[in-house]
């Protein structure tokens, strides 16, 4: 049986389209797949530079 990474159960609200693109380009097949799998990627590309200013998401959300 394949180890199982600490895990937190949360509800969160997904942005349809962007889940689907993410979920259609990284060939993952579940919802929960492809938000992990965004999470490690954004976290592995962080710089120290990040930490010291962090990400505001109003920045990212698209006009």
């Amino acid at each position: 049986m394949a180890e199982v990474a600490d895990m937190a159960i949360t509800r969160i609200y997904l942005d349809d389209d962007a889940l689907r693109r993410a979920m259609a380009i990284s060939g993952v097949h579940t919802e929960q797949d492809a938000v992990n799998l965004a999470l490690r990627f954004f976290g592995s590309h962080a710089t120290a530079a990040d930490y010291e200013h962090p990400f505001h998401p109003r920045a990212a959300t698209a006009s």
